[in-house]
């Protein structure tokens, strides 16, 4: 009895001592890898679900195209402004000063709206010339500016929410309904303001062969502003009109018809 006594005052001890331990191991673990807020249980107060913002890019069937889907846990509706740009340097032989900084083509823009927790788009990088040949934006007005351009092998395409409306309000909107923007989703422009992107960026070639040229229109012409510089004639007159000898009324002469 009295050795069993002494084995459970020895064992108590030990026993708290190994809890310490324990308590201490899962601290440390906590303080270094906290649990993502999507771990954590929602009936938690004041806990807001991060928002989830991705986008993937891959080829269409169709030459020159390509599909840009994203998923999110945006609320429906929300508009996503997608758009491809390639990025251009100018050659040194060019006679036209053009900044290497923010020099770029977008080459197409279109919108999509958030449909149950995705949304999809397919650009065409793709334009085509007056001769037929398949060209990106950038290249249809190059000889035209007397530019020179050297184009980079990647494309960036760039999904943008919300883009008309101040990143505060996109804030608002989300935090009343329970989604917080994380960090990983939220860019800034050199002037200090902030919105939410994704990107990806692809290696894409250049167009290459021909297709039936394009009917002009008035848009193709004068820089977009049609013939506006031209005058156009006035239309025949198909009615004979004659004066009348007489005067076709017996009402005396107003005051302000003698001179």
């Amino acid at each position: 009895m009295i050795t069993q006594l002494t084995q459970k005052k020895n064992f108590y001890p030990l026993q708290r001592l190994v809890t310490i331990v324990l308590v201490l191991i899962l601290c440390a673990a906590c303080s270094e890898a906290p649990l993502p807020i999507q771990q954590l249980p929602s009936f938690l107060p004041g806990i807001k679900e991060q928002a989830d913002f991705a986008m993937s890019v891959k080829p269409s069937v169709n030459e020159g195209e390509y599909e840009i889907e994203g998923t999110t846990n945006l609320p429906d509706d929300s508009p996503i402004a997608v758009a491809a740009i390639r990025y251009l340097r100018p050659e040194q032989q060019s006679f036209v000063k053009v900044s290497p900084e923010a020099t770029y083509s977008i080459l197409d823009y279109q919108e999509a709206e958030v449909k149950d927790g995705k949304w999809q788009i397919t650009l065409n990088l793709w334009k085509v010339a007056l001769d037929g040949e398949f060209k990106e934006e950038w290249q249809l007005g190059e000889s035209e500016l007397g530019l020179e351009l050297e184009p980079e092998p990647e494309v960036t395409f760039l999904a943008t929410l919300d883009p008309t409306t101040q990143f505060s309000e996109i804030e608002r909107q989300l935090d009343r309904q329970g989604i917080k923007l994380a960090r990983s989703v939220i860019r800034t422009t050199p002037d200090g303001d902030s919105y939410v992107q994704a990107s990806e960026v692809m290696t894409i070639d250049l167009p290459t062969g021909k297709t039936t040229p394009p009917v002009q229109t008035p848009d193709d012409l004068n820089g977009g502003w049609g013939p506006r510089y031209l005058l156009i004639p006035e239309p025949p007159i198909i009615y004979k009109l004659e004066k009348p000898k007489e005067h076709r009324t017996n009402e005396p002469f107003a005051p302000e018809e003698f001179l």
